[in-house]
């Protein structure tokens, strides 16, 4: 599955350095653990990232339908 293309585009163009500035993009994502959620693809999935803010990094870990987010499996990731 393709990632979305306004997140890919948003994101290789912006300076995030907190949580609070990708909410300003996007309202919806959300900190659980170490990681940032975002919902895609009207809420069928979603996107499981973790964020090196000083770097400007994103590391994809998971992309989810929400069942299996549900599930809570991706939990047990050592960086959750």
């Amino acid at each position: 599955m393709a990632l979305p293309r306004s997140l890919v585009l948003i994101a290789t163009k912006v300076d995030w350095s907190n949580l609070v500035e990708i909410q300003s993009i996007f309202p919806k994502v959300e900190a659980v653990g170490n990681f940032t959620i975002f919902n895609i693809k009207g809420n069928k999935y979603c996107l499981i990232v973790s964020i090196d803010y000083e770097k400007q990094l994103i590391y994809i870990k998971y992309i989810l339908t929400h069942a299996e987010y549900d599930k809570e499996k991706w939990k047990n990731d050592p960086y959750f």
